[in-house]
């Protein structure tokens, strides 16, 4: 990472770039030094990190203030080599201001990672964007000159990327880093690249894209930064299995994911093994896993981008297998759902599907709708759109277009081979839907469907009156019967009586149970 390709050119008579590196330190040749890190970056990250580990520290500083992108490289090693020493990337400070164009770059891209890991993604992809302008404007000798470095930028650029909730530019950074990588021989950065576009298209239902990638996924096992490159394919491969419903595959690949290698992949490795427990006690565990995970990152973490969606779904699973379907529905309600992100969109649909298993497809559908013409790119969530669109079609009495709407999903399901993302509809309607359209699922895939697929849920408010909804949320806003008496020009008595028959038909005994289980199910004025 982080150096610049140098005119002249050094062991070009075969001798081993690394012992070539080690005299000219002792020598103290400090040209040659440079020279040998701007020729040979891609093989010695590859093979000898260990030696640039030593090397760069050990530059005068002098040296390290003509070449400042290669302090931030020390701390760019140690991370990837799983040396480190803090909880998260925190970067290094430059020696100098940057000296040439591969400093600058190093330098925002530096700046990008440490306030992704912090969670400050606005300031992430401002700098990423500016990187991205600043490379896309300069001249092709300047591009040639940035070849050894460029991969492990472009890299650290699509994570930005990625996190931040962008998939499409997430991909094209990736794409574009693999090309790079494949130029210089860099097979470390292009195997990390190849992985992590075939994860991006595994997530967004693109089951041909994606096993397109994973078969440029290359390197030998015995690379010491192949488990971690990895990572992202062995991902994908295991969300792949689940679409097919493969299960017991799935988990053992998911057996093989080392986190210690790459912590920051943990969000979507817990999402992967929710969608694949069954057992209530392991349920558990993993939600223990999860909520320690998250009370160890900056709040803004949760909250913005990926990985606060993420998180959110995956807890929704553990808690739906370990029996509490109120909870999985209100963990579902806790983070923002940005539409414009790929993660924000599969949350939306789940929260829609959720709305229709208590039997509310009007407010399912209208949820979703906004995705309708947005989530072409992404099959999993076109197909959650269709389904759930057809089945408030079916229970609307428009059985021929819920019959139409229904076949699209099931072809595009059965194109990537994403069936799991059918399987978030209620059951009843999933048999129903199929039934007006037999042929568009293959048997197997509907059996396993009809076995998956949730009942509908028991919603406590689903009995209320309109007007004991009125009384309810105006109770919870205010807090108090007289202001909410005052507020509905009745009696406090009127709202006495109403609030005793809010009690019995929910099943609570006080009012701070009743605002209790209205938050959980999103009734709440606070939670909306």
């Amino acid at each position: 990472m982080l150096i610049d390709a140098g005119s002249e050119r050094s062991a070009s008579d075969g001798s081993d770039p690394g012992a070539v590196l080690e005299a000219a330190m002792r020598a103290e040749e400090w040209p040659l030094v440079i020279r040998m890190l701007d020729e040979h970056w891609s093989l010695l990250i590859s093979t000898q990190p260990a030696l640039l580990r030593e090397t760069v520290p050990r530059l005068p500083p002098h040296v390290l203030a003509e070449n400042p992108r290669l302090v931030l490289a020390v701390e760019y090693l140690r991370r990837l080599s799983n040396d480190r020493t803090t909880t998260r990337f925190r970067g290094s400070a430059p020696p100098a201001p940057p000296v040439s164009l591969m400093d600058t770059l190093a330098q925002l891209t530096s700046h990008a990672a440490v306030a992704r890991a912090d969670g400050r993604l606005a300031e992430a992809v401002a700098a990423v964007d500016e990187a991205r302008s600043i490379l896309d404007d300069s001249n092709a000798k300047a591009r040639d000159q940035l070849a050894q470095g460029l991969p492990d930028l472009e890299l650290q650029w699509g994570l930005v990327w990625e996190y931040a909730g962008d998939a499409d530019r997430a991909v094209q950074e990736y794409v574009d880093c693999f090309d790079a990588a494949l130029v210089v021989g860099n097979t470390m950065i292009g195997t990390t690249a190849a992985a992590s576009v075939a994860w991006i298209h595994a997530l967004a239902g693109r089951g041909i894209q994606a096993r397109h990638w994973l078969d440029r996924v290359t390197g030998d096992e015995g690379q010491w930064w192949y488990r971690r490159a990895v990572i992202p394919a062995q991902l994908a491969r295991a969300l792949l299995l689940v679409d097919e419903f493969r299960f017991d595959e799935a988990r053992t690949v998911l057996a093989e994911v080392d986190l210690k290698e790459y912590p920051e992949r943990w969000p979507f490795q817990k999402l992967l093994a929710a969608m694949t427990a069954t057992d209530p006690l392991a349920a558990f565990e993993l939600l223990t896993q999860i909520d320690t995970s998250s009370a160890g990152l900056p709040s803004r973490v949760m909250k913005e981008g990926t990985t606060g969606a993420v998180v959110a779904i995956a807890r929704s699973f553990l808690l739906a297998t370990s029996g509490h379907a109120v909870e999985a529905r209100a963990a579902l309600l806790a983070p923002d759902a940005d539409r414009s992100t790929l993660a924000g969109q599969i949350l939306l649909c789940l929260r829609a599907a959720s709305e229709a298993r208590l039997g509310n497809h009007v407010t399912a559908a209208r949820m979703v709708s906004p995705l309708h013409g947005r989530s072409i790119s992404s099959p999993r969530t076109a197909i959650a759109v269709l389904a759930i669109i057809a089945a408030h079609e079916l229970h609307d009495g428009d059985e021929r277009q819920a019959g139409e709407r229904f076949a699209m999903a099931a072809s595009l399901a059965t194109t990537n081979r994403s069936f799991y993302a059918l399987s978030i509809l209620p059951g009843d309607d999933l048999a129903r839907l199929a039934s007006l359209t037999p042929e568009t699922l293959p048997a197997p895939v509907l059996a396993t469907l009809r076995a998956l697929a949730p009942a509908g849920d028991v919603d406590p408010f689903a009995r209320l009156s309109g007007k004991e909804r009125e009384v309810l949320a105006t109770v919870l806003a205010l807090d108090s019967v007289a202001r909410a008496a005052e507020r509905l020009f009745v009696s406090t008595n009127t709202v006495k009586t109403q609030l005793q028959s809010i009690y019995r038909k929910t099943g609570v005994n006080s009012r701070a149970e009743l605002s209790d289980l209205a938050t959980r199910h999103g009734m709440h004025p606070g939670s909306q």
